[in-house]
């Protein structure tokens, strides 16, 4: 649940059911938690997909929708998505916005990477039968 922009709570657990909407919300991951995960389900076909990520990797996670709002292509008034998108940054903006903001509550908006060195993450994606929304999804044990 998040606060709606005319009073009341937004529940962010289900796309809007307005006839038309757009709207984007930025999430901090739960800094107590070593690792991060969203989940998306569908009732109708009993399945459950989603993505495990080290938190400290990618701090954020943006909620993105678009249902029947936007009249260009590749929209056509007719469009009707859903994004989850984690990354180093709460919001899609030019890498400069990122390096001006520095910080949102306490934490970077952007990650550096210094000239001739590399980076490596570890991230897992999962599609799963299931009968209800899970309520976790757990980094998979790769022992048997």
């Amino acid at each position: 649940m998040a606060p709606a922009i005319g009073g009341g709570l937004a529940d962010l657990g289900r796309s809007s059911a307005a006839p038309a909407s757009s709207a984007y919300t930025a999430h901090l991951m739960d800094p107590a938690q070593a690792r991060a995960f969203f989940v998306a389900y569908s009732p109708r076909h009993q399945l459950a997909f989603g993505y495990v990520w080290h938190r400290l990797d990618f701090p954020w996670l943006g909620i993105w929708e678009e249902n029947a709002s936007r009249a260009g292509s590749p929209w056509n008034g007719a469009g009707l998505t859903r994004g989850m998108e984690f990354g180093v940054s709460p919001f899609p903006e030019t890498r400069r916005q990122m390096i001006d903001r520095g910080r949102l509550f306490g934490v970077p908006t952007y990650r550096w990477i210094p000239a001739r060195s590399q980076v490596s993450v570890e991230y897992w994606a999962m599609a799963v039968p299931a009968s209800r929304m899970p309520e976790v999804l757990e980094w998979p044990s790769l022992e048997p």
